[in-house]
């Protein structure tokens, strides 16, 4: 999370942050438990569903628990102490939102149970993130039964102490066609990462803006594709941004997506310090590197558009799957935030060869890109 990058610099307030996050999770329970319990929350994320085999579907199910800031007084005070270090006011209600989501206490080691029309299945235990993600095998029969409009849906259970019901959803896509994998910040979303004070004020005090011409961009290939075409992101902020930043792209009129966040323990005191002030691009770039050869190992038959920006790791992690995949991998279009064009230096030793460079676009506007895509064929 560059977003809050630099901002702890100051001792006292990065002290004062760390004792308040312990004493907020010196609260969490160690044991494994079944949830959700009361006050808790779970959130899906929209993720694939693939064929597996014969008459055999995998369907992908993904998600956090965690409970809400606002319910916990050490992480409102937490909430407090991050105002000053962001440029944020306190009582800017925009600003407690997306703290909120940021430092919301992750429910670890817990079991969640979710129902597919009268199948229920126990997922495995969450991590220390928060996080739990499980692959669930149902049958051609099946999944015509649950799907519409290409869509299965799903519900947690209720627990004794938590009566809501959680609601998620798996698309289901192809075996062929094409997928659009996209980067979030300054690919589709005004960050500036390379200004740590303007992209603390995108991250949590502004309200989110569209790169200007990338929704109406990305619905021409969805009109120009039609259902061939599939859209993916890969981004390596954490979870806990997910909600918003998926609100985010539905209120800004993109196609609809289907997600891969990092797993990120911001509970843990040590592991909120070292994500705000200095993100490792190591980590980000392996991070992605992984989710998006596990997308291509899913869809073995499909081919990919990667969509990136020049500031933080998009022309590495591409660079490499491109060599893993060069027969798969249709075009690289890198947003251009970094005042680097095609020739510059760092592009000729990442994409080595007269077809990869080829494939390469770097682009300063939207206009500057093909309205219609390949479909994978």
């Amino acid at each position: 999370m560059s977003a809050i990058a630099s901002s702890f610099a100051a001792s006292a307030i990065a002290g004062r942050i760390v004792v308040t996050v312990l004493l907020a999770a010196s609260l969490s329970s160690c044991a494994a438990t079944d949830g959700p319990l009361r006050g808790q929350k779970i959130v899906f994320a929209p993720s694939v569903a693939s064929v597996s085999g014969v008459n055999q579907w995998s369907v992908v199910i993904q998600g956090r628990i965690f409970e809400p800031a606002e319910d916990s007084p050490g992480r409102r005070e937490l909430i407090d102490l991050l105002a000053p270090a962001v440029g944020a006011r306190r009582t800017d209600p925009l600003y407690r939102a997306r703290a909120g989501y940021l430092v919301s206490d992750s429910i670890g080691n817990t079991r969640i149970s979710v129902a597919l029309g009268d199948q229920v299945v126990q997922l495995a235990s969450s991590d220390a993130a928060g996080y739990f993600v499980a692959n669930v095998p149902l049958t051609n029969d099946q999944v015509a039964r649950l799907s519409r409009d290409g869509v299965v849906t799903f519900e947690s259970l209720p627990t004794p102490n938590n009566p809501s019901r959680f609601s998620g959803a798996a698309v289901l896509v192809s075996e062929e066609g094409l997928i659009v994998v996209t980067d979030m910040d300054d690919t589709i979303k005004e960050t500036n990462v390379n200004n740590h004070a303007e992209a603390r004020a995108n991250t949590l005090v502004r309200p989110f803006r569209p790169v200007a011409g990338m929704p109406e961009l990305y619905r021409a290939w969805k009109e120009a594709s039609g259902p061939r075409i599939h859209f993916h992101v890969v981004s390596a902020g954490p979870w806990q941004m997910h909600e918003l930043l998926r609100r985010f792209t539905e209120e800004a009129g993109f196609p609809a997506f289907t997600w891969d966040m990092r797993s990120v323990d911001t509970t843990d005191a040590k592991t909120l310090l070292e994500e705000t002030v200095k993100a490792d691009p190591t980590r980000l770039y392996e991070f992605k590197v992984q989710a998006i050869r596990a997308l291509m190992t899913r869809f073995p038959k499909r081919h990919v558009v990667l969509v990136g920006d020049s500031g933080e790791c998009d022309p590495e992690t591409y660079a490499t799957i491109l060599s893993e995949f060069p027969d798969r991998v249709d075009a690289v279009f890198i947003r251009n935030v970094a005042g680097q064009c095609k020739h510059a230096r760092s592009y000729k030793e990442l994409f080595l060869t007269e077809s990869a460079a080829g494939k390469l676009h770097v682009f300063a506007q939207p206009s500057e890109l093909p309205r219609r895509l390949g479909d994978g064929r």
